[in-house]
């Protein structure tokens, strides 16, 4: 695996340089020199070029130019050289990167890449690709922060580790589905809201539209009563018409009946007439005859039998005329209701013209005018309604429902990205176990050898903006505590922060790492112990770039470490260097 390489430092006008090339190579980089000699400038150099906001012995960028110049200069020369056809960094198809930053007594300040002019996000992007980001005192640990990092909290403490091992994306993993979880609730309920709007607007309009729909329903109602009270007229005037004929019928029958039974009484009367003569002849021949005396009794009886007969007959047939009369002027007056009762009929008829097709009805009209009255009641109660109830209703109706599905789908979201925020916090928590169960045994082992011992832990996890990372240290037999400020020595700080380091060197993921006097406070026991340590390290990881900043006498060096030594002469620093490492 082709890892990025710093192969050289230049320093033009930079603090107490006015002109060097320092020569860094692979594996350990060990810059020696008296204080004051311009050591820590050259990884001050590397974090101004590298873009690093950290200037712990400079407030402004200005003040890092020499004294009596306008400009300075740092050139990083970085080998990007391909190893199996891959190069450390892929965007730049190039054996050599250099990284310039330029600063200007004004305080302006750019950068330049490979000699183009360059952001300082590009500068940012190009050295995060390989996992350095200078600003991470895991990778490069300026003077000083060796106190600082024992006094860092232990989540800032836990974000600096996982930037170093590459495992920050695991966190932003969760922050990310958590801002989107956020996004969503707020989502849901400005959604919720709106559902709830969306309802009491529904639920106005559709009672607009029910009062709409029964208004409609009744205006077809009364519009078919109209219509039905028009054809029940039409129908009572042709009942009426009927039963006047009917009644026409009937009396012209019975007239026609007694007619017939004035011809037979007064035929009757007539033979009656005729046998009254006869028998008159007869009685008057037997009186005239008084051999027949003893019949005329009979003719007697007979004649007058006759003449109660025909009295009778005649009497019955003039009740029969009288009643015929009265039949005959009850016709004429049928007839005359009649031809009004056609008028009417015609008239209704007329009407019925526009009331559609013909409606049969048993109703009556009062019916139909009190059914008439109660519609008219209920409309009047129904009030103003607008025209465009309906499809205002349909309208609301539809966003009701789309409101109502986005609800649905976002809750479902909501679910999904809760159960997928488990899921990375999960992965988090076990990725982040798995590497404290891997460098607490380093931990420990490094402090051993310098009598001590200590426990590195994972704190709060279940709160991924409260987790951290806690280190205890303990020395000659003490239990250990909280590494911080106060419980420890600033030699057995440095010891704990230095074992720290060592024990994450496996981990860390950029090709170039740098400490600036962590040896400070120990004491040559430590010191040697530490730096042995860090030897070994090196020994078995030739393929990293290790730059060791120290004031103190070398020894047990060995012949892998690129010795650097730094002076100051007549206010000028100089570089010298004493040992190659292996290429």
């Amino acid at each position: 695996m082709a890892r990025l390489t710093l192969s050289e430092v230049i320093l033009e006008n930079f603090m107490s340089y006015e002109y060097a090339r320092v020569q860094l190579n692979r594996g350990l980089n060990l810059i020696s020199g008296p204080n004051g000699a311009g050591k820590s400038s050259i990884l001050l150099a590397i974090s101004v070029a590298t873009g690093q906001s950290y200037t712990e012995r400079s407030r402004k960028l200005s003040d890092l130019i020499r004294r009596g110049k306008e400009t300075a200069r740092v050139t990083l020369v970085l080998n990007n050289a391909a190893v199996d056809g891959k190069r450390p960094v892929p965007l730049i198809n190039s054996d050599l990167i250099t990284v310039s930053r330029y600063l200007k007594k004004d305080g302006t300040y750019w950068f330049e890449i490979n000699s183009k002019e360059a952001s300082k996000f590009d500068v940012n992007r190009l050295f995060k690709s390989v996992g350095m980001n200078p600003d991470n005192m895991l990778i490069i640990m300026h003077q000083n922060m060796i106190e600082e990092f024992a006094i860092t909290s232990p989540e800032e403490k836990l974000r600096m580790v996982e930037e170093a091992v590459g495992f920050l994306p695991y966190r932003n993993a969760i922050f990310d589905a958590e801002e989107k979880l956020s996004r969503i609730l707020g989502e849901e309920e400005a959604t919720t809201q709106l559902l709830s709007s969306a309802e009491q607007t529904l639920a106005y309009w559709k009672d607009l539209n029910d009062r709409h729909e029964e208004k409609r329903r009744l205006l077809e109602k009364k519009f078919y009563l109209e219509r039905e009270m028009v054809w029940a007229q039409v129908i009572k005037n042709e009942k009426a018409v009927a039963s006047i004929e009917e009644r026409i019928r009937l009396k012209s029958a019975q007239l026609e009946d007694l007619r017939n039974g004035i011809a037979e009484k007064r035929a009757a009367a007539e033979r009656l007439w005729s046998d009254y003569l006869g028998e008159k002849e007869r009685l008057r021949i037997l009186l005239s005859a008084p051999d027949r005396l003893s019949e005329r009794g009979i003719s007697d009886e007979r004649l007058d039998s006759i003449v109660r007969s025909y009295v009778d007959t005649r009497v019955e047939e003039a009740v029969m005329r009288y009643r015929a009369g009265e039949l005959d002027r009850e016709i004429g007056d049928l007839k005359s209701d009649l031809e009004e009762a056609k008028g009417l009929l015609a008239e209704a008829q007329r009407g019925a013209k526009d009331a559609g097709d013909r409606i049969q009805t048993a109703r009556t009209l009062m019916e139909i005018s009190d059914e008439i009255r109660y519609v008219n009641a209920h409309l009047l109660s129904l009030g103003d309604v607008p025209e465009d109830a309906p499809s205002m209703y349909e309208a609301y109706k539809k966003t009701y429902q789309e409101l109502k599905q986005k609800a649905a789908v976002v809750g479902e979201n909501r679910k999904h990205l809760i159960e997928e925020i488990a899921e990375r916090k999960r992965i988090w928590r076990e990725v982040l176990e798995r590497l404290i169960a891997e460098i607490t045994p380093i931990y420990r082992g490094v402090l051993s050898r310098v009598g001590g011992t200590g426990e590195i832990r994972l704190s709060n996890m279940d709160d991924p903006e409260r987790a951290g990372i806690e280190v205890t240290v303990g020395f000659r037999g003490a239990s250990p505590v909280l590494l911080d400020a106060y419980a420890q020595s600033g030699g057995e700080r440095a010891v704990a922060t230095m074992a720290f380091l060592l024990a994450l060197q496996h981990q860390l993921k950029s090709p170039v790492r740098a400490v600036d006097e962590f040896d400070v406070h120990m004491d040559p026991f430590n010191r040697e112990a530490m730096m042995r340590m860090l030897f070994s390290f090196m020994n078995e990881n030739s393929d990293v770039q290790f730059i060791v900043i120290t004031p103190s006498q070398l020894s047990a060096v060995g012949d892998f470490a690129n010795i650097i030594f730094v002076q100051n002469v007549h206010g000028k620093s100089e570089v010298a260097r004493a040992a190659a490492a292996r290429a």
